[in-house]
């Protein structure tokens, strides 16, 4: 009697893992035949069984299972699951884990295959989208994947990925990833000047100024005609307290690429930051020769003009002569009417800009008595400041 007991249970544990396998088996026939949203459901529900708990194969068909969601073009499946791809990936490293008789190498590694192009694409959008972990995750995920035993016979070493994963963290403010892609990325000789350029950022921004400053000049050294390079080092020196290194290497720059109006509106901001208020306005007014549509040169040429005619005011109150005072104070009134189609070009460029509507609010009330124009102007301009706040 207890020898038909032992029968019996070992029919029904065996009854019990056939069971719980044909749901795998069912989940691979929904795959097959396109529907995910069954396959899923059966593979979910199979895997979960502790019969199927060590068995490789569940996980190789829960990889493909959400392997396909991720790479179905029908909306109904791809949302079947948020993070079908990490999923997916997780599968096909636990399907190699219980491997014992090496089943599983050959249907993971074209598995495996295919992921290198998924996780590309997935990296490629979430950096779209601006999720910049996102994208470094999946940037690192295409390296982990090219790295492993899988792909030893035929190593790959995808430089483009390891510089696009650099971008990634340098934008999700993980410089110390940062900072390892970038390196990484110089050691193969990738990127340029503009590795050498975003990798001083990064370094700088982890309070690693002087390595930051090591990789400006050596990247100058070994690509000095290189604009990004340039920027950097103007950068650097402009706001570093050098600034007439900063001009030296702004006039290079300016003969590399002599119709670039970012590098005169920055020599005018130099020549601004020294006192040479002449040059400045040349500067600015070359750069916005260059290109009309930049708001920095015009807004600073504006604040130039206002500076002047706000001395020539305080230089007017200290005048006792009451005759002389009122035509003095004339003069100064003129000298702001010449002031207000300065900002009024910044804000045609850049409309709703703050700074240039509280400055010409000041303006046209230092006028409103002149002018009847004036009065109505400053109540609009502090209308619309006041629908700001």
């Amino acid at each position: 009697m207890r020898k038909i007991l032992f029968i019996l249970v070992m029919i029904l544990s065996v009854s019990s893992v056939f069971a719980q396998k044909s749901k795998v088996t069912g989940a691979q026939n929904y795959l097959i035949s396109g529907k995910l949203d069954k396959a899923k459901e059966a593979i979910d529900e199979g895997i979960q069984n502790e019969k199927c708990v060590d068995y490789p194969k569940a996980y190789l068909i829960k990889g493909k299972v959400y392997q396909g969601i991720f790479e179905s073009p029908l909306p109904a499946y791809k949302n079947l699951e948020r993070n079908p791809l990490d999923i997916a990936y997780a599968a096909y490293l636990k399907a190699l884990e219980l491997d014992q008789k090496g089943k599983m190498l050959k249907p993971v590694k074209i598995q495996m295959t295919n992921m290198i192009p998924d996780f590309t694409n997935e990296a490629v959008n979430c950096y779209n989208n601006k999720d910049y972990a996102g994208a470094l995750s999946a940037f690192e995920k295409v390296l982990e994947i090219e790295s492993m035993d899988l792909f030893k016979d035929n190593p790959v070493v995808d430089t483009a990925v390891i510089f696009n994963a650099g971008m990634a963290a340098q934008k999700a403010e993980n410089f110390e990833k940062a900072i390892k892609y970038y390196k990484q990325s110089i050691d193969y000789n990738y990127g340029g000047a503009k590795t050498y350029a975003y990798l001083s950022k990064v370094l700088k921004a982890n309070d690693n100024e002087k390595e930051a400053v090591e990789y400006i000049h050596k990247g100058f050294e070994l690509f000095p005609n290189d604009s990004d390079m340039l920027v950097e080092l103007i950068n650097y020196y402009m706001f570093g307290g050098e600034p007439q290194k900063a001009a030296d290497y702004l006039d290079k720059a300016i003969a590399l690429d002599p119709n670039n109006a970012s590098f005169y509106s920055a020599k005018g901001q130099l020549y601004d930051k020294m006192g040479e208020l002449e040059n400045a306005v040349a500067m600015y007014k070359k750069s916005i020769e260059l290109d009309p549509g930049k708001f920095i040169p015009r807004y600073n040429l504006a604040i130039i003009e206002a500076n002047k005619v706000s001395k020539h005011h305080k230089e007017v109150n200290e005048i006792m002569d009451a005759k002389k005072y009122n035509e003095a104070l004339k003069v100064v009134y003129s000298e702001y009417e010449k002031v207000i189609p300065y900002f009024e070009s910044a804000l045609e460029v850049n409309p709703g800009e703050k700074n240039s509507l509280m400055i010409l609010k000041e303006i046209y009330f230092k006028l409103r008595n002149q002018k009847e124009l004036y009065l109505e102007k400053y109540n609009e301009v502090k209308a619309q400041l006041d629908s700001m706040e």
